[in-house]
């Protein structure tokens, strides 16, 4: 059964309510009043409402005073705003940049071992032979020396040139030792210890890089 009777402040009560009880006690009620509310039985239902206690007042605080703006005179500078931090990166210097570049200018080719059919780039300048994990070479064999022996490339000259590093079992080139050193012409056959490279050189007279870094 749905209630149809509202009190004065719009709740929904049954008929046989005198007084909402939804609706706060007023601060004249200080004895308890007595509610007749119907019974499932048929007889009315007596109950005692309790006054409510009303809540204290809300105190409010007042704003906190805002401070009235700086009076910013006329015949003043404007102030700027420092200005902000910024990263900037700057170009890493390396061996390789153009001005200083090894470009390539050979191979060697590795016809026996643990290097056969492995290709290493020949640069301008010095590379280095050896058993030596650092070399631009690597020689994995136990006869070769840690630094064993340099193939040096001269652009001005246009030679590849192969020094023996003081190397205990020596450097030979078509199985002929050198002593110490020997300009070496494409497809010369290095050994070191048991290990054979075939040598193909990519500059000669006809070929080669200029100072610019062009192939000419």
């Amino acid at each position: 059964m749905v209630a149809d009777k509202r009190c004065e402040n719009g709740h929904f009560i049954d008929e046989s309510w005198d007084l909402c009880p939804y609706c706060p006690a007023e601060e004249s009620e200080a004895e308890k009043i007595p509610i007749v509310r119907p019974s499932r039985f048929g007889s009315p239902d007596v109950r005692t409402a309790v006054p409510t206690t009303p809540a204290p007042p809300t105190t409010t605080r007042p704003a906190p005073a805002v401070p009235p703006p700086p009076t910013v005179r006329r015949d003043a500078a404007p102030v700027q705003a420092p200005p902000m931090e910024r990263t900037v990166a700057a170009a890493k210097i390396t061996s390789e940049t153009p001005a200083n570049k090894r470009y390539v200018v050979g191979w060697l080719i590795g016809l026996s071992g643990t290097s056969r059919g492995e290709s290493f780039e020949v640069r301008i300048g010095r590379n280095v032979l050896g058993r030596d994990r650092r070399s631009d070479v690597v020689v994995n064999d136990d006869q070769a020396s840690s630094h064993h022996a340099d193939l040096v490339f001269r652009p001005e000259e246009k030679r590849f040139i192969l020094m023996d590093h003081n190397s205990t079992n020596g450097t030979y080139v078509n199985e002929v030792e050198i002593e110490p050193r020997r300009d070496l012409v494409s497809k010369d056959v290095i050994r070191i210890g048991s290990q054979r490279f075939l040598f193909m050189p990519l500059c000669d007279e006809g070929f080669y890089w200029d100072d610019e870094g062009a192939l000419k």
